[in-house]
């Protein structure tokens, strides 16, 4: 392959790429001095003419160079954006679903903007967690990384992506986004922050004010034993899990519909600790009260982290 020709066609093909730093790869059924000295000046003239630089070890773009096929393939980096989201009304998911049944998700309605600005063709979501699709995140906001694939752009104004969300959205607000790397995926994967929730909770029988203030104390610095709830079992390992609560607190009193306040350890299910989930979580609001307790509304207000 003509190297000037060559060079040609691939400055044409990444006309619309933002990039700084690259790596190039020639394939070939044989070890060979073309080989080495296609890598070599084509390296050169690349640096020389379109002012980029050579990146041995984790390149913005791989181009890829076939000999024998006389083809050429771009691997682009993936382009990784870390911030943290509100989810203000209940009624989506995280991440979107294969199947459309909900109209939205956190991870559309964030990502698809950003696609807008970086020309990408697609996105992942990784969160610091998930609520449940019913719950509403609050506070300060649930740290993710939304990966984009091919992006053409890197450089853009996160401030302007920040309120386009935030005026559109009717389900998610976003602050702090910065651009990050993939290392930043595996920190929110391995952290195990404790969270805040506020439960307003459905009782079966009214409960005077002073015996339910002394039942939640009970869970004060309390471990409880939960096994994977029966309705996320399909898609979770069936395990038993020992959890921390830290605090369970009446902050609003009603007989039969009190809010209370829960810091737990990460990963606890909130739900089956007033429930018992059918005895699956000991001890549980439920079994302390002696009667059946659901959670009405949930709301995650604090994660720390």
């Amino acid at each position: 392959m003509e190297l000037k020709l060559l060079f040609e066609r691939i400055k044409k093909d990444l006309l619309d790429y933002q990039f700084e730093s690259f790596l190039i790869g020639v394939k070939s059924s044989k070890e060979s001095e073309e080989k080495k000295s296609l890598k070599r000046n084509l390296g050169l003239l690349i640096e020389k003419e379109l002012k980029k630089k050579v990146d041995f070890f984790d390149p913005e773009i791989l181009i890829v160079i076939d000999l024998e096929k006389k083809e050429i393939q771009y691997r682009i980096k993936p382009l990784y954006i870390y911030g943290r989201y509100l989810k203000i009304k209940g009624g989506i998911p995280q991440t979107r679903w294969k199947k459309k049944i909900y109209k939205t998700s956190v991870q559309e309605e964030i990502g698809n903007v950003i696609l807008k600005y970086c020309q990408g063709k697609d996105h992942s979501f990784h969160g610091l967690g998930r609520e449940d699709i019913d719950a509403i995140m609050l506070g300060n906001g649930r740290p993710f990384v939304i990966e984009v694939k091919d992006p053409q752009k890197r450089n853009f104004d996160l401030k302007r992506v920040e309120k386009e969300i935030n005026e559109t959205s009717e389900f998610v607000r976003v602050k702090d986004l910065s651009f990050t790397s993939k290392e930043k995926i595996q920190e929110l994967k391995t952290a195990s922050p404790a969270k805040t929730y506020q439960a307003e909770v459905q009782l079966e029988k009214k409960v005077e004010k002073e015996a339910l203030a002394e039942v939640v104390q009970k869970f004060n610095n309390l471990l409880i034993s939960q096994r994977t709830p029966k309705r996320v079992t399909r898609r979770r390992a069936d395990l038993v899990r020992v959890k921390k609560i830290f605090y369970f607190k009446l902050i609003e009193y009603h007989p039969l519909n009190p809010i209370f306040e829960i810091k737990a350890q990460s990963g606890t299910y909130i739900k089956e600790l007033i429930s018992g989930d059918e005895g699956r979580t000991t001890p549980s609001l439920s079994e302390f009260l002696k009667q059946k307790c659901f959670v009405k509304k949930l709301k995650v207000t604090e994660i720390e982290y």
